[in-house]
């Protein structure tokens, strides 16, 4: 089952297709392998040994994505819907969310995007929110005008900040890219 970046339970799922992805090309690699001395009278030089390794980089790009995603769960389905109540009109609300930048990886349980507003909740205590806000403002810069960034800390102060939200005329186009921009950060 696919799930999309920005839904909830993606980083679980991600974290799971992950593991097993990193399982599955280890055992071609060994299989491969394996086969190679097999028929080649237990040499290692040989045409199989190559494909062998050659069955470590996608491997290795699994595991690193299996690594980057293991300290972060999925925001709770009750948490979600309880957040998504709370969206107004014209906004879109993505949740499970890792960030790299090359400094960086940042987890944000839910982003907000809409009416010239996005406005993210934090998900693990201790990340530097300055960083992370202008992270996302200096992005958002590049697609959209006139964009407020707001990254808190508390899951109160975020519903009251997605409340106080009002409606605005916004370029379509515009928007449409600060979203892809947003989802396009999203491990």
């Amino acid at each position: 089952m696919f799930i999309e970046k920005g839904s909830q339970g993606y980083i679980n799922k991600r974290k799971k297709n992950a593991l097993i992805w990193t399982l599955i090309m280890a055992a071609l690699g060994v299989a491969v392998f394996v086969t190679g001395l097999l028929l080649n009278d237990m040499s290692k030089r040989n045409i199989f040994t190559v494909i062998a390794v050659l069955f470590v980089l996608p491997g290795a790009k699994f595991l690193v994505r299996f690594i980057v995603t293991f300290p972060y769960h999925s925001v709770e389905e009750s948490r979600y819907n309880k957040v998504k109540s709370n969206i107004s009109e014209g906004m879109e609300l993505y949740t499970d969310m890792i960030i790299t930048s090359p400094d960086k990886v940042m987890n944000l349980d839910f982003i907000a995007v809409g009416n010239k507003q996005v406005i993210g909740l934090i998900g693990k205590e201790k990340q530097d929110i300055a960083y992370i806000r202008k992270y996302i403002s200096d992005g958002v810069a590049n697609w959209g005008l006139g964009y407020k960034v707001k990254i808190v800390e508390s899951e109160n102060l975020f519903i009251s900040e997605l409340n106080a939200v009002s409606l605005q005329e916004v370029d379509g186009e515009e928007e449409d890219n600060v979203k892809s921009y947003i989802k396009s950060l999203i491990v």
